[in-house]
Formats: structure tokens, C-alpha cells, sequence
């Protein structure tokens, strides 16, 4: 048996467990393992340099959405937009001479109002829900993570094409319905926010890291915490010298909510895809590549000629590297 197989990342996808040694006997008990083997075959994982773990929650089961903001202004430095800087997840650059900004508000904040607002140099666009990488290993590969031969190919994005079908398949069926059990409070954010840090921290590192009892942190670790993530994710993907600080942002559109739900359902399954953001109420969504420049024209393409077999759109106009 190899020592790191595509079955065993991919369990890891169905973890919902807070703590380093409770995931490894929740995994163990799964796969129908020793849990020595498995905490060993974590240790060996954690250890290597090409993984990274973070954990994917729902934003707007705790009360968030996703800003993105792309603007030829540094809004920093702009007194208007101080109020909501706080919020600031992530900053970029986009060529030629712009900034992306990604924050995580409120859901009922109301400083930009508008799903997507385009004026002058700057766009907003406000989403609901934010999927982040869960490569399938069993499709592409393990090495589809660092290999640029495996990530970048044509064959691997084949193999996207053909998960899509398979999901758009199933587009009458909602996945999106089911257990709603949004309790939470403080606490439970904060053990979030170390799980972000890293999905296997310990919980007493958690408990020290939070100023709580062990005792308070594992019964909200045991009571809420697992109905408000949805598993392990992988921090960062993927992990190509060709790619290294390119990435590209993709504006989709539809007039069916469900087919952009659907995509980006099946776009995080890819390697080269980080994440994919929608809202709730419109045919809206964002997606993130990490590809080389030399690719933006053959993704774009690609999601010109699925978008036209599964109704949605996408334009040039809003493509950002």
C-alpha cells in the first residue's frame, strides 16, 4: 500500500472533526485503519513540503459575505473606505495598475448594496457562499498538485469537462438543502480562525491560543464546530514554479442560480481552481485560477465553449490577472 494514496486526502474532505489526534481516530475508524498507521501517514503528510490544510465553512451560516473589489485605487490609503478595510481577507495586485481587495463582511452590511457595480475603474461584487479546493486526487493524481504536466494539461482539463457533466447531471437534485444547525457565538469563530491557520492544530494549542478551558473548547469543538465547517481543504493549490503569484479571477454569469452553484461545485475538483464564490439569490460567481499567463486565453476559451452547452457566461471584460 502507498504510503499517501488519492482515497486517503480525499477522506480527509469529510472530516469535521477540531483537533489533531480526534481527526486521526475519526480517519482511522473511515478508512478502517490502525489509528498508529494513520497517525503516522499524517505525520509524514504534514511534514512534507507540497501540503497545507485549512478547513471550508459556510460563509453565510455565519453570517458573512465575500466583497471583492477590483479598483485601480489603493483603498488603503482612502479615508471614505476606512470603515470597511477592517474587513480586508486578502490583498493583490492586478496587472496592469489595479488592486484586489477580498473582504469578509457582514451579511447585513450595507456599505455596497449592489451585487455587482461597475463604475469607472472600480468593480464591487458581492457573493454569498465561498468553495475552496478540494482536488480529486482519484481523477488527476497526487503529483496533479505540484506537476505542471498534470495540472496544465489539456487532458486534465478534459477530465473537468467531463466532472462538470456530471454534475450538471444531477441539476435537478439539490445538494444545497439539508442540515441547517447555524449555533455559534465567539468561541466557536475563533476556533474557526485557528482551524483556517491549520486543520490538525491540537486543541489545546486552540484552547491556549483562545484563553478558554480545555474543557469549554471541546465541548464547543464537539456541540458546534462540526455543523459549521464542511471539512479539510488544501491550504494552497497548486504549487507550480510556472505559476508561482499568477492568478486569475473569472467573472460567471446565468440566469439559473443552480448551474453556477454546479460549477463551481465542480471547478474547485481541479487543481489549478482555488476557490469558487456565488451568491444565493442570482446566477453570480467568481473563480480563481493559478495557471501561467500563457494559459488565460486557453481557460477562457474553455469556459466560453462549457458555458454555451450549460448556459452560463463569461467575459473577457471581467478577467483579471
Amino acid at each position: 500500500m502507498k504510503l499517501i494514496e488519492p482515497e486517503f486526502l480525499e477522506a480527509l474532505y469529510k472530516i469535521r472533526t477540531v483537533g489533531k489526534y480526534q481527526i486521526v481516530k475519526e480517519l482511522a475508524e473511515f478508512l478502517g485503519e490502525d489509528v498508529r498507521s494513520v497517525l503516522y501517514r499524517i505525520n509524514v503528510l504534514l511534514k512534507g513540503k507540497y501540503f497545507r490544510f485549512s478547513v471550508d465553512y459556510s460563509l453565510s451560516e455565519l453570517g458573512l459575505k465575500l466583497v471583492a473589489i477590483i479598483t485601480n485605487k489603493n483603498l488603503l490609503l482612502e479615508e471614505s473606505t476606512a470603515k470597511f478595510m477592517k474587513f480586508v481577507k486578502a490583498i493583490a495586485y492586478v496587472f496592469p495598475n489595479k488592486h484586489f481587495y477580498s473582504l469578509y463582511m457582514p451579511a447585513n452590511a450595507q456599505e455596497l448594496p449592489q451585487p455587482l457595480r461597475i463604475g469607472g475603474e472600480t468593480v464591487v461584487i458581492e457573493l454569498h457562499e465561498r468553495l475552496r479546493n478540494k482536488t480529486s486526487f482519484t481523477t488527476y493524481g497526487i503529483d496533479s498538485a505540484f506537476s505542471p504536466e498534470k495540472g496544465f494539461s489539456k487532458e486534465s482539463f478534459n477530465k473537468l469537462r467531463k466532472t462538470i457533466e456530471e454534475i450538471f447531471s444531477n441539476l435537478d437534485k439539490d445538494r444545497y438543502e439539508g442540515e441547517k444547525r447555524a449555533v455559534f457565538d465567539a468561541i466557536d469563530l475563533g476556533i474557526i480562525k485557528e482551524l483556517e491557520k491549520n486543520a490538525f492544530v491540537k486543541q489545546a494549542e486552540i484552547a491556549r491560543a483562545l484563553g478558554i478551558s480545555l474543557g469549554k473548547l471541546r465541548r464547543h469543538a464537539n456541540l458546534h464546530v462540526p455543523y459549521l465547517i464542511k471539512g479539510i481543504r488544501l491550504m494552497s493549490l497548486p504549487l507550480y514554479p510556472e505559476a508561482l503569484g499568477t492568478s486569475l479571477l473569472v467573472l460567471i454569469k446565468s440566469k439559473n442560480i443552480s448551474v453556477v452553484r454546479r460549477l463551481c461545485e465542480a471547478l474547485v475538483t481541479h487543481p489549478t481552481v482555488v476557490s469558487c464564490a456565488h451568491r444565493n439569490d442570482s446566477g453570480l460567481g467568481m473563480a480563481q485560477f493559478i495557471i501561467p499567463f500563457s494559459m488565460v486565453r486557453f481557460i477562457a476559451e474553455f469556459l466560453e465553449k462549457v458555458g454555451a452547452e450549460y448556459g452560463f457566461e463569461v467575459s473577457r471584460d471581467m478577467m483579471w490577472l
